[in-house]
């Protein structure tokens, strides 16, 4: 982690010195040219008079100086909007209304980039008569409408391929963090220690074309643009089909729907990057268009369903791990379970005939909850309302334990689903038990709230319940005070496992309260 802060740290100050650097030369370069072009004009005889009148609208400073500083800087601001504030925030994709909001506003500053550069850039060459005779300098502008869009495209995937190559660092560096193996790290250092020096070595040598899409560069960018698009297709793949392909739940119009979306989403990217690289002319463009389509549709869907593959088999890998401590855990819970239910129907019997419903009810709820217990919770997917019903027993049964004199609120709003929703089984729960072990005193004023409410696509999940230092105060005894914390710990590792990228589990504490407030896109 800290050699991750140090990364982020100098990333900025190493971008702008490689600019600066980068701007310094080219500053130098075009001194050196704009002289050499003058001299060879004088040598070729044409008069010092006729040069500086061909020159005479040509400012070099306002003309290629502002222009390359300018420029530069607003492609940095623009690198920063994206790399440090936009893609952080869409990688959360809970609330990403800020991250596209920040994503807008790179995309402005590289078109004030391309913008300003050829609105202001003037460029200088040889003028020959018909004979092919020198006879003077002209300074002439490529600034065209259509140009700036173009390039600001190509900087957009200049963008885009850095900032793949950092999030593939990125995971390199987590995957050294789980696991400390030496091969991922000396290929992050490798990953890294080569985009530096890709960095550094424009800087001190690369040049960028008056227009980016000229033949050579032009190419390379569209390269760089199918990859980008297969990166980011895939990602949609993986994230809104495949998980519809593989339920028996989806209706058909919303399959089509994100089938469609998909294939549109295909065909317009790859319209705009083949009119970046024709500068919107779109010659031959049918053809192109639909082949880079087919590219990037194929390639897209086979990466998708090889993440899928690899991310199935180190879900079981994981499961195969985790799985003697999960029997041994079972076993203890599940002790003869016949025998239990036998002994808890006894109970429920008995005490009916002596009048205590309370404590009949209080049976009966417990033996809910074994049930549950033993024929729902080993299954991957469980109704939510299964979940609510286990959530509504159990706090129920907190409610008996607890002497109504005391200044106790519990407070619970949970919203019955209206249609069939699955999710992963107890993965509220455990919530609800951190706040009824740690929040209850007899001795002090204690509140629980809890929360569950649902829109068409997500649950909203919130626990608060008050805070107090020792368990032993709150008068009531609980066998489970010294495995504190264990099960949050578990369910955090089962939302990053079963639902990655599709959960924020946030966790507020002060030494007076505690809060916690899950959301889940469930679909």
């Amino acid at each position: 982690m800290q050699e991750k802060s140090l990364i982020n740290r100098f990333e900025p100050w190493f971008i702008v010195g490689a600019a600066t650097i980068y701007v310094i030369r080219r500053l130098v370069e075009e001194i050196h040219n704009y002289n050499d072009l003058i001299e060879s004009a004088q040598r070729s005889g044409v008069p010092s008079a006729t040069i500086w009148r061909n020159l005479a609208t040509y400012d070099h400073t306002l003309n290629n100086n502002v222009p390359l500083i300018a420029g530069v800087c607003f492609f940095l601001l623009a690198w920063y909007a994206f790399h440090n504030v936009a893609f952080p925030r869409l990688q959360e994709e809970i609330d990403d209304r800020q991250g596209w909001l920040y994503g807008g506003a790179a995309v402005l500053l590289l078109l004030a980039s391309t913008l300003v550069y050829h609105y202001l850039k003037l460029h200088l060459r040889f003028m020959e008569s018909s004979t092919g005779e020198l006879i003077g300098l002209k300074a002439y502008s490529v600034y065209r409408k259509r140009t700036v869009l173009a390039d600001a495209i190509g900087l957009g995937i200049v963008l885009g391929t850095y900032e793949l190559a950092y999030q593939y660092y990125q995971f390199l560096h987590r995957r050294i963090a789980q696991e400390t193996t030496i091969h991922f790290q000396l290929v992050s250092y490798l990953l890294l220690g080569g985009m530096a020096m890709l960095v550094l070595t424009f800087a001190l040598n690369g040049y960028v074309t008056p227009i980016l899409w000229r033949p050579g560069f032009g190419d390379l960018l569209l390269t760089l643009g199918l990859f980008i698009q297969i990166m980011l297709f895939q990602s949609y793949v993986y994230t809104y089909l495949l998980p519809l392909l593989r339920t028996n739940q989806t209706s058909g119009a919303v399959l089509t729907n994100r089938i469609g979306t998909y294939l549109l989403m295909i065909v317009l990217a790859n319209t705009i990057l083949w009119g970046a690289r024709t500068n919107f002319h779109y010659y031959t463009s049918r053809e192109m268009i639909m082949v880079f389509s087919v590219i990037v549709l194929i390639a897209s869907v086979a990466f998708a369903y090889l993440r899928r593959v690899l991310t199935k088999e180190k879900t079981v890998l994981q499961t195969q791990v985790s799985a003697g401590e999960a029997e041994l855990a079972s076993l203890r819970a599940q002790i003869n379970p016949h025998f239990l239910f036998n002994a808890l129907n006894s109970l429920y019997a008995t005490a009916l005939k002596e009048k205590s419903e309370k404590t009949a009810d209080g049976i009966q709820k417990l033996g809910d909850m074994m049930r549950f217990m033993l024929q729902e919770n080993n299954r991957d997917r469980i109704p939510l309302d299964k979940e609510v019903e286990y959530l509504h027993n159990y706090i129920e049964l907190q409610r008996m334990r607890i002497d109504e004199a005391h200044d106790i609120e519990i407070r619970v709003n949970i919203q019955e689903p209206g249609r069939a929703i699955y999710l992963a089984p107890m993965l509220l729960t455990p919530f609800v038990e951190n706040a009824f072990k740690h929040g209850i005193s007899l001795r002090h004023a204690s509140w629980i709230y809890i929360t569950l409410t649902l829109d068409d696509t997500r649950l909203y999940f919130k626990v608060h319940n008050s805070r107090h230092a020792k368990s032993a105060e709150s008068g009531l005894h609980d066998p489970e005070e010294h495995n504190s914390g264990v099960g949050l710990d578990n369910v955090r590792k089962r939302l990053e496992l079963i639902y990655p990228g599709r959960h924020q589990l946030d966790i507020q504490q002060s030494e007076q309260d505690y809060f916690v407030a899950l959301t889940l896109v469930y679909w």
